[in-house]
């Protein structure tokens, strides 16, 4: 379980853990959240390729979690491929596009937890 609780000395907040960059990110990707920012305001029929390795889909956590793969392994995996997915929309959307500061958010939630598993990985 995590607390995930900023600890707060003075007026600097200390970096966020895991835990609370995780729901953060959970906010953010409400489903109301992503069906404005990555369907509505995206043209009619818009599609942006992927490698079929490059989705997650719940059948394959639900094999991978069956099989050997430690939880902490499952949510680096997570970790990846949806950062790798918000970095190749950010990689097609203009300043101008009304998604573009809430995947810059995005991006910036997904750089802090990778420095986070970094950490894990030293």
């Amino acid at each position: 379980g995590c607390p995930g609780v900023l600890a707060v000395l003075g007026l600097e907040a200390a970096a966020p853990s895991e835990c609370e960059l995780t729901r953060l990110l959970r906010d953010k990707l409400q489903y109301e959240m992503r069906l404005q920012y990555m369907k509505h305001y995206f043209p009619i029929n818009y599609t942006l390729r992927v490698q079929y390795e490059e989705v997650l889909r719940p059948a394959n956590i639900t094999r991978l979690r069956n099989g050997t793969v430690s939880e902490v392994a499952l949510r680096y995996l997570w970790f990846h491929v949806s950062s790798q997915a918000v970095l190749r929309i950010r990689e097609v959307l203009p300043e101008q596009h009304p998604s573009w500061r809430y995947t810059q958010e995005l991006c910036r939630l997904f750089d802090a937890l990778g420095t986070e598993y970094s950490k894990y990985r030293q």
